[in-house]
């Protein structure tokens, strides 16, 4: 029976424009003009998951990117691009909000330092989560099956007793092989009808 709800955050909660973010930062390049500037000049496939894991600081990822991107700007400069161009998701926040009055709620994600501190101070209504368990606080990354086990560990939880929901497939995969009931994100609307179907799984009647 489902106890516990366990949600991503980026593109479920908090939604994010990659593309605004890269586009910013070409503004500043001395050395890439900006049709040629790309997102691998940001999130530096190399170098960025090394952040979202603890294994690299940001301070460290910051002096890669200057050098990768020819951006002279100041690392206080470079964090607030990095996390400026976030909404939040009001109808999954409401949905969230609303289940964690009867249910122990859960944040799953890979993150960085950089964007939880800013994000849950711009979007205070997010904060409705019991415990998270973070990628770079974790040391390691979905999909990979040892996130699931040290984030259930962290909370002493069954996977048996939690519903995920992501919007990244191999992540819900991942969390399936693990034995937790999953959710696959595309929009409010669904996953609200997917919820409400689980739950009646169960015999539990939800009214949003």
């Amino acid at each position: 029976m489902i106890k516990n709800i366990l949600f991503d955050i980026g593109s479920v909660l908090l939604l994010f424009d990659r593309e605004a973010t890269v586009r910013e930062f070409s503004y500043y390049s001395e050395t890439i003009p900006q049709e040629k500037f790309t997102d691998e000049h940001v999130f530096l496939p190399e170098f960025w998951p090394g952040m979202e894991t603890g294994e690299i600081s940001p301070r460290e990822d910051y002096e890669r990117f200057r050098k990768v991107s020819g951006c002279r700007i100041s690392f206080r400069h470079f964090s607030l691009i990095w996390a400026r161009y976030f909404t939040d998701s009001r109808p999954m926040i409401a949905l969230g909000r609303s289940l964690s009055r009867r249910f122990r709620v859960y944040f799953l994600s890979n993150t960085d330092p950089l964007h939880i501190p800013v994000l849950y101070s711009r979007f205070p209504d997010v904060l409705f989560f019991h415990g998270q368990a973070l990628s770079y606080e974790l040391g390691v990354l979905k999909p990979e099956r040892s996130f699931f086990e040290r984030a259930l560990a962290k909370f002493a939880l069954k996977p048996s007793d939690c519903l995920f929901i992501d919007d990244q497939p191999q992540n819900v995969e991942a969390a399936r092989n693990r034995g937790i009931r999953s959710i696959h994100h595309f929009n409010p609307e669904q996953t609200r009808a997917e919820i409400i179907a689980e739950f009646g799984r169960d015999g539990i009647s939800l009214e949003f």
